[in-house]
């Protein structure tokens, strides 16, 4: 499919135009109360939070007493250092919310491991994350290898899933990772400074992504804000909703949509900004429609002509604005692709 190569009309705007991406609602869609008043203080069950202290024992202990009663386990401020890596990792279990202070950051012991992740939510249900920050170890890292670094990694069959409020920053992979679960929800999150991607979408039913942040993807490729990439023919993510989020800075496309290996669709993506690097790339996607890909906003800037030495000039930002929802295709922000299959050779190698 080619793309639209004319442009509707660009406003021009000052250093306000980033409130085009404000949340209308920092919740909306994701309000998950408690089902109890049971409430576990990692403190109480000896975390330090000093930064120092390996409080991954700590914090799990509150998690198994919070799990399945529909409580709370609370983190207060401070920076509490966990192991990411392997079976010592922090695993959530159903029925239960993580509510973190907005001071509060769970921070990955530097390891060596080329794959590892701060909080599992696998193969459970009905939870709830909400604020603080996750940081992973991609400034201290100890290895060269692998690019699996993740803040939070959901999958197995997870299901209602709500991540809200929340920071993922620094991993050595991605900021979230979504494998094989339905019904998951990130509003108002942000992915900042991650290695690989904000996001991760490998196969999902039913995702939705609002009012949220990714930026500063870069390191290893595609360093995408959010990448939809299955691993094989047996995956597949349908039912998507991204709308109000703000992609900038990435080295990538802010969102990245990939079939080649297996099934993307029902995927729809309105009123987002985009700055920086290609806004989106769909390739091998053709249940994709670019009916569903409307009311975006690209940011980009452009220096002022010059009205001689002693004239000083600020970049004008611009706003190029995507046809509204129902006003019919508008490919400007999207760069689509086949990949054509290469034809196995008849000749068998000697």
């Amino acid at each position: 499919m080619r793309v639209r190569a004319s442009l509707l009309p660009a406003l021009v705007l000052g250093a306000g135009a980033m409130a085009l991406a404000a949340p209308a609602s920092a919740r909306e869609g994701c309000a998950e109360a408690p089902t109890s008043t049971l409430v576990v203080n990692v403190k109480d069950k000896g975390a330090k939070g000093d930064g120092k202290t390996n409080d991954t024992a700590a914090i799990q202990a509150a998690i198994d007493e919070a799990g399945g009663t529909g409580g709370t386990v609370f983190v207060p401020n401070g920076t509490y250092m966990v192991d990411a890596v392997g079976k010592d990792r922090l695993a959530l279990k159903s029925d239960m919310t993580l509510k973190m202070s907005k001071n509060a950051t769970l921070k990955a012991i530097p390891n060596d491991s080329d794959k590892y992740s701060i909080l599992s939510i696998s193969g459970v249900a009905n939870i709830t994350v909400t604020g603080g920050t996750l940081e992973g170890d991609r400034e201290e890292h100890k290895g060269k290898a692998g690019e699996w670094g993740l803040g939070i990694r959901i999958d197995r069959d997870a299901s209602h899933i709500t991540v809200s409020g929340l920071t993922a920053k620094k991993m050595w992979g991605d900021g979230f990772y979504v494998q094989g679960a339905s019904d998951v929800k990130f509003c108002s999150v942000i992915a900042d400074g991650n290695r690989r991607q904000g996001l991760s979408i490998i196969s999902a039913e039913g995702l939705l992504v609002l009012n949220s942040t990714f930026k500063n993807t870069r390191g290893t490729r595609p360093s995408a804000g959010i990448d939809f990439e299955p691993n094989d023919a047996d995956q597949r993510v349908t039912e998507v909703r991204i709308e109000r989020s703000q992609f900038l800075d990435n080295a990538g496309p802010g969102i990245l949509i990939a079939g080649k290996k297996g099934a993307v669709a029902k995927v729809e993506l309105t009123r987002n900004v985009f700055k920086g690097n290609q806004p989106i790339v769909v390739k091998n996607a053709p249940e994709v429609l670019s009916t569903a890909i409307c009311n975006n906003r690209q940011l980009t800037s452009q220096s002022a002509p010059s009205q001689g030495l002693n004239t000083f000039t600020e970049p004008i930002n611009l706003v190029v604005h995507q046809n509204d929802c129902g006003e019919g295709q508008d490919l400007r922000f999207e760069v689509k692709k086949d990949t054509a299959k290469k034809k196995k050779s008849s000749k068998r190698s000697r």
